[in-house]
């Protein structure tokens, strides 16, 4: 495609690839000098051009070997020169953005699964880029938007008419997702994350509630009426806001008669549509909030709501959520992705009153990031999990007896041990189990690698490691 095609420009310049990543640049490719938080492009314009760029975008006035196009907004050309080359795709899509701290990725594979009951849905998100049997590789919860704007193309040429996809404030913040209009946004929850970005609560819910500006019209936000940082995104909706909450009756929809059990969940639902049973194999209290956003966001689309109901009853687990791992030695094993203190509180307030021994619990911590949110989430469990083992998630360029030492630092109780090794922990942690014990394994669930260094690192994922070691001490 030709660069004057994409841009406003008058070279005639044939391009084949565009990215803001020198590494990534091929030959006849198009590099945009994006200044980002740790890295500035422009010093890495001699790279790309090793690499093949025919053609610079930068903010700059600058000269270099290669012809070079002066933007005002770098980021912004780049997202709208993507659109094109990708065939404005995205425009042809309905796309249900999910965002908040808690709950994207079970609200985004709920509508994923409700959706194709209907028609044609994507899903992009924490388990990864897929429809049916098309798969692509996402190294992040929201991908960079070189993958975003290919991924929407490949959508779209699947005949997909939806698009389910986790937005994550990052992205948002720093305009990743520009050119990018959503049909549906909506808000889960806002606790504490990502501040090591962000810095204050405050500029998070901004960064979340960009989302919401980019509705498009005729598009409807939907908000968690029972959050505190509900009016940040009630403000930035300029279309149609709903909201749904776990009791209030000021919402437009909430919830009564809740009725948990394992792997079961009752609830009536109330407020604009009336009063309807619902009934879903996925269980726990934080999943009648996520049930009740798919109901809001398949009424708009028209969906009839009786059916809607029918198909919630045919949901299938959420991947990396509650995952159960039966064993015949009298106890279980449970991963689940949950690495907050707010998720884990919802995930304990569901399984406690089910679990009839002990809960073990393996979390690890996390480097560059915020380190209060793994303290916070130490102190919790040393206060609910009977014992726990204390291990790494992903250390990055972090040293791990450093961070797992500031971890521990906030524990209420001294019932825990540190293994540095993730798959150790989760061998000691199912080999000293007992009859009807709970083994959960926080944090990775199906990731496949740890950050340690700054590269990826191989390793078995979490429900892997501890199948392995569950069929050792069957075999014995």
């Amino acid at each position: 495609m030709k660069i004057k095609e994409l841009l406003n420009t008058n070279l005639d310049i044939e391009v084949t690839n565009l990215n803001d990543d020198s590494r990534a640049i091929k030959e006849d490719g198009a590099f945009f000098c994006i200044k980002g938080v740790h890295s500035d492009g422009n010093d890495f314009v001699e790279k790309a051009i090793s690499n093949g760029a025919k053609v610079i975008i930068t903010e700059k006035d600058v000269n270099y070997s290669v012809p070079t196009i002066k933007v005002d907004d770098s980021q912004y050309a780049y997202s709208s020169a993507l659109k094109k080359f990708y065939h404005n795709s995205v425009d042809e899509l309905k796309i249900v953005s999910v965002t908040g701290t808690d709950g994207k990725t079970t609200v985004s594979e709920i509508l994923y699964q409700l959706l194709n009951m209907y028609s044609k849905c994507g899903y992009i998100g924490t388990n990864g880029i897929k429809f049916n049997d098309f798969t692509m590789d996402n190294e992040h919860t929201t991908p960079m938007p070189d993958v975003l704007f290919k991924a929407m193309d490949e959508f779209n040429k699947l005949d997909c008419e939806y698009v389910s996809i986790e937005s994550s404030s990052e992205r948002l913040a720093t305009h990743k997702m520009d050119c990018i209009d959503f049909s549906v946004s909506i808000f889960t929850n806002l606790t504490r994350d990502h501040l090591d970005y962000h810095k204050t609560m405050e500029n998070y819910a901004i960064a979340k509630a960009m989302s919401f500006e980019k509705l498009k019209e005729g598009g409807l936000g939907i908000v968690n009426y029972d959050d505190p940082y509900k009016k940040y995104f009630i403000e930035r909706c300029k279309e149609k806001c709903l909201s749904y909450s776990l009791n209030n009756k000021e919402a437009d929809i909430y919830a009564s008669n809740i009725k948990i059990e394992f792997n079961h969940l009752e609830f009536d639902i109330n407020g604009i549509y009336g009063r309807h049973h619902i009934t879903t194999n996925i269980s726990g209290e934080y999943n009648v909030l996520n049930i009740m956003c798919a109901i809001l966001t398949l009424k708009h689309f028209g969906y009839d709501l009786h059916s809607i109901i029918d198909n919630i009853a045919l949901l299938e687990p959420i991947e990396a959520r509650q995952l159960l791992i039966e064993s015949k030695l009298g106890f279980n094993v449970m991963v689940d992705y949950g690495h907050t203190r707010n998720a884990i509180y919802n995930l304990f307030k569901y399984i406690k009153p089910l679990v009839k021994g002990r809960i073990l619990a393996v979390y690890g911590a996390a480097g560059s990031r915020d380190t209060q949110r793994m303290m916070d989430v130490a102190e919790y469990l040393t206060q609910d999990a009977d014992y726990c083992y204390f291990t790494i998630e992903d250390a990055r360029y972090d040293d791990p007896e450093y961070l797992i030492k500031k971890m521990c630092s906030n524990a209420a109780n001294n019932n825990y041990e540190i293994e540095i090794d993730r798959d150790k922990a989760i061998r000691k942690a199912i080999t000293n189990a007992k009859e009807n014990d709970l083994v959960v394994i926080l944090g990775k669930g199906f990731e496949k690698y740890q950050v340690t260094q700054g590269k990826l690192v191989e390793r078995p994922n979490d429900v892997e490691s501890a199948k392995m070691v569950l069929q050792e001490l069957e075999n014995r």
